[in-house]
């Protein structure tokens, strides 16, 4: 079960009133691209919404100044807010960086660490704009699909690099911090509809903290730090290897053939008909080795890569548990962000409200902004979203 909002810690009082900020606004960004998603935020769009926020005097902080307030340290200024970034794609250094440069802002990538890879720096719209190279010689940001020679789309969205993030974050404007080290899903119940199977994906994160083999059932998924993982059975894992070939294009042939098919479903039915036949739920020690590794894993990469340990994780789909939230503290984690909505006074770093940026005009951010950093409003407003 995802953890209750923590009460803001008695710090709050005090500082709100010293900095003239009620409630930081935290604003909720994915994608900074062309190719239309409903997480996605044309660059133009971008660009008016930090114009917008420049004109009106608000300002995108930094994750450092963030963090004190959030920790109830120290103030903020009025009309401070925080511009976050989820996962670390690499549209956010191409479009976002160059943009928050351009009007005095600054922002957080809240990267997936297993998905940064090492590499030299690519062009940005700032080489586009001093014509060090036309626009098409940018990353295929805005062209995130990919046609597989079977002849179906797969996504393949492209990610930030490690000299990338360095870049960003020596310059001031962009700093980086946590968001698992794998963004990865697990298996919740025995129940299934379907078998896993190549085909047109939409989706970057849809992979489980388990190796799948093609034809394994389709159990339903929750986020993996969230609760705890429902396990196939070794022996239906090898019953379907042996049946099912494990290259993609030998398994795309077989789902082609509807006798292979009837094949599988009878294979799977018998274990179904075994109480406990198709796996069962993980041990409590094997839940907490699990999320250990993934958010160990994710903090010694940070630090390792950036030369600076990191105290800001924002959850994958922002679900989690007690439990991942005690390991991510014993990982050195002390600022924990949120998908839910809300205010965020001095001293909520236990659970950061954030609202989702929307490709609508920059009047449309105005309004959330001023919603967003009066408390009863923000608490009004976000009943009322739900």
């Amino acid at each position: 079960m995802s953890a209750p909002r923590p009460a803001a810690a008695s710090a709050s009082s005090g500082l709100s009133g010293l900095s003239g900020l009620k409630s930081l606004p935290v604003l909720m960004y994915h994608y900074v691209s062309r190719k239309k998603n409903p997480i996605a935020v044309h660059p133009d769009t971008f660009e008016a919404h930090c114009r917008a926020m420049r004109r009106a005097g608000w300002t995108g902080i930094g994750l450092a100044e963030a963090e004190a307030y959030l920790l109830g340290q120290a103030p903020l200024p009025p009309r401070s807010a925080l511009i976050t970034f989820d996962d670390g794609f690499l549209d956010n250094y191409v479009y976002a960086w160059p943009i928050l440069k351009q009007y005095g802002h600054k922002g957080v990538i809240f990267a997936v660490t297993g998905r940064l890879e090492q590499g030299t720096p690519r062009p940005t719209l700032d080489d586009v704009r001093a014509g060090r190279v036309r626009e098409d010689g940018l990353p295929r940001v805005d062209q995130p699909y990919v046609r597989h020679a079977l002849g179906f789309d797969e996504r393949k969205d492209l990610f930030c690099n490690w000299d990338e993030a360095r870049l960003m974050e020596a310059d001031g404007t962009m700093a980086i911090a946590a968001h698992s080290h794998w963004h990865h899903a697990v298996f919740a119940k025995p129940e299934y509809k379907g078998f896993h199977a190549p085909g047109h994906r939409t989706r970057t994160f849809d992979r489980v903290d388990f190796p799948v083999p093609w034809g394994l059932p389709a159990f339903p998924q929750r986020p993996a730090l969230l609760r705890r993982a429902f396990v196939p059975d070794p022996q239906l894992v090898d019953a379907i290897r042996g049946l099912v070939p494990q290259d993609k294009a030998g398994a795309y042939a077989f789902f082609q053939d509807s006798g292979k098919v009837r094949e599988l479903e009878a294979l799977a039915e018998t274990f179904t008909a075994t109480p406990g036949g198709l796996g069962a739920h993980e041990s409590d020690a094997d839940r907490t080795a699990r999320m250990t590794r993934e958010l160990s894993d994710c903090a010694a990469t940070l630090a390792r890569e950036l030369g600076h340990p990191v105290r800001s994780l924002c959850w994958p789909w922002g679900a989690y548990c007690d439990e991942a939230r005690d390991i991510a503290r014993a990982q050195g984690f002390s600022v924990f962000f949120a998908t839910t909505m809300g205010e965020n006074l001095p001293g909520s770093a236990a659970h950061v409200h954030r609202f989702k940026a929307k490709d609508k005009p920059g009047s449309w951010l105005l309004l959330r902004l001023f919603l967003y950093s009066r408390p009863w409003l923000a608490r009004l407003y976000a009943k009322m979203r739900l």
